[in-house]
């Protein structure tokens, strides 16, 4: 389950994500990837989320493979699946622990920006070097 995800977070689905037709509404999944990159910020760039340097989103993207329901047991996992010089790119999946396989996967590509300059910037180094260093050791878990 979620192998190559370093970062991954179990929980279950909560009533306020299931829509009118009974299942996970696709927003509920952008939400749960917001909620992974800025965990995944955080804990690897180890740099403030709002602080003078972070990262705007550019694009989304998201394939849903099978519906998930109210309570079902789930894990989104996140990783960084590609970096160029001002840009990268966030790839998620979300497993049914339940059911035993991938409910839906998806990408966002975002760019690294001065939020004093109001600029893009390029990638810094720590946050190259600390991705590296974060994706090649073991899966983390948080609640």
């Amino acid at each position: 389950m979620l192998e190559g995800f370093p970062l991954i977070t179990p929980f279950t689905v909560p009533f306020a994500d299931v829509d009118m037709m009974q299942h996970v509404n696709n927003v509920a999944y952008i939400r749960w990837a917001e909620m992974m990159r800025s965990e995944y910020f955080a804990r690897v760039m180890k740099t403030p989320v709002n602080g003078d340097h972070g990262m705007i989103q550019a694009s989304i993207n998201f394939t849903y493979e099978r519906q998930l329901t109210y309570r079902e047991r789930i894990a989104v996992g996140v990783r960084v699946s590609r970096i160029g010089s001002k840009s990268f790119d966030f790839e998620y999946a979300v497993w049914s622990v339940d059911a035993s396989h991938q409910a839906a996967h998806g990408f966002t590509t975002v760019v690294a920006y001065d939020f004093v300059a109001r600029r893009t910037i390029v990638v810094p180094e720590s946050w190259r070097e600390n991705i590296a260093a974060y994706q090649s050791g073991p899966q983390e878990q948080f609640n």
